[in-house]
């Protein structure tokens, strides 16, 4: 499985309580969550869904401030997560016979001289080879670093596929696999064009709001979030700084939504049960290209192999300070989505309380 990118050590550790459950592992999953805590992370957020009823639990504090707990069912910034809702967004207008998947991008969005032969499929597949404006490509350097003033300022997507275009392809398109944020942000475009929506719209209307998800947003430039929510740091090498508020425009639809880990989990359930896509559009969408031995990636969903057969469906997410996964059994009898704030030398720890919960 791939390993969740943590980036800060903190000092101050509190555990929470959580809620008692009527599950025969919650003992040992709070303990593991306490341990993600005493490694060095600020908050820990976790949901549990399982065959015994489904579970929540937390360790760590609010905010480092004041060392106030951190409860369960607190928001959080679900960083690349959001990209299994927008290929949900934009497979659910394929499924309308508004777009197609095999469609050429370049004459939905021409003005940016994207190449004609990259379609719909390989932008959500991440084969485009389109280069990303948040890691760099081309021998160029991102578009998008993390600094607080490229992570508070307001970006317009464009902004980011004109960089993109103007670099190298990384291979010839549909030839390779190569994970991009462009492709994402090409995606929300393209869902814009073809509902003739906002992004965020078509998400409330088809997705957060036909499954109750109450505790989920989809800012397009506000830095605050909305709700309960652990604050999270970010180590610029001074020490820990709080970069809670961050404006989503530099990340928007690959990476700005905010919600909760009992709403990723609603939101892996419908979308795995059926309740948001037709049956042959959601077959392409866990149709996975192998990427290495842990995982392979459909249409904006990972399928992790956890071993001994083990496998979960989901995506993981990371923007400044805040790291997230959210998971769910191929039969949808076990899941896990968490967060975790500020950092510390445990992902090994986070990856064993998953394959504790998707495999035990």
């Amino acid at each position: 499985m791939r390993r969740v990118l943590l980036v800060l050590s903190a000092a101050m550790l509190f555990a929470g309580a959580a809620e008692t459950p009527a599950v025969a592992d919650a003992g040992r999953w709070q303990r593991a969550v306490d341990g993600i805590a005493a490694m060095g992370a600020s908050g820990v957020q976790v949901h549990v869904h399982g065959p015994g009823g489904d579970w929540d639990g937390s360790a760590g504090v609010n905010e480092m401030s004041f060392l106030v707990p951190v409860l369960g069912g607190g928001r959080f910034r679900i960083g690349s997560i959001t990209k299994t809702i927008t290929a949900t967004s934009l497979l659910q207008l394929v499924g309308d016979g508004r777009i197609g998947l095999d469609d050429g991008v370049a004459g939905w969005l021409p003005e940016f001289g994207i190449d004609p032969r990259i379609t719909v499929r390989m932008i959500l597949a991440q084969t485009s080879g389109l280069a990303d404006y948040l890691n760099g490509g081309g021998g160029a350097p991102p578009l998008v670093g993390d600094t607080l003033g490229d992570i508070r300022r307001t970006w317009e997507p464009a902004e980011f596929v004109h960089w993109a275009t103007d670099k190298p392809l990384q291979f010839t398109p549909g030839s390779g696999w190569a994970y991009s944020n462009t492709n994402y942000i090409v995606a929300g475009l393209l869902i814009e064009k073809a509902s003739g929506l906002p992004y965020n719209a078509n998400v409330y209307s088809r997705i957060t709001m036909p499954l109750l998800m109450y505790g989920t947003s989809v800012p397009q430039t506000m830095e605050d979030i909305l709700g309960p929510h652990a604050h999270a740091y970010y180590n610029y090498g001074g020490g820990p700084v709080d970069v809670t508020y961050q404006n989503p425009s530099y990340v928007w639809a690959a990476g700005g939504i905010v919600s909760s880990a009992r709403d990723l989990d609603t939101f892996l359930g419908g979308l795995l049960g059926g309740r948001l896509l037709p049956p042959h559009l959601l077959a392409e969408m866990r149709a996975a290209r192998p990427v290495n031995g842990s995982y392979g990636y459909g249409l904006g969903l990972y399928e992790y192999h956890l071993g001994n057969g083990c496998v979960g469906y989901g995506h993981e997410g990371y923007v400044n300070g805040y790291s997230s996964i959210a998971m769910r059994s191929a039969d949808g009898s076990r899941g896990i989505s968490m967060s975790v704030t500020g950092g510390g030398g445990h992902s090994a720890a986070v990856d064993r309380l998953v394959e504790d919960v998707m495999c035990g």
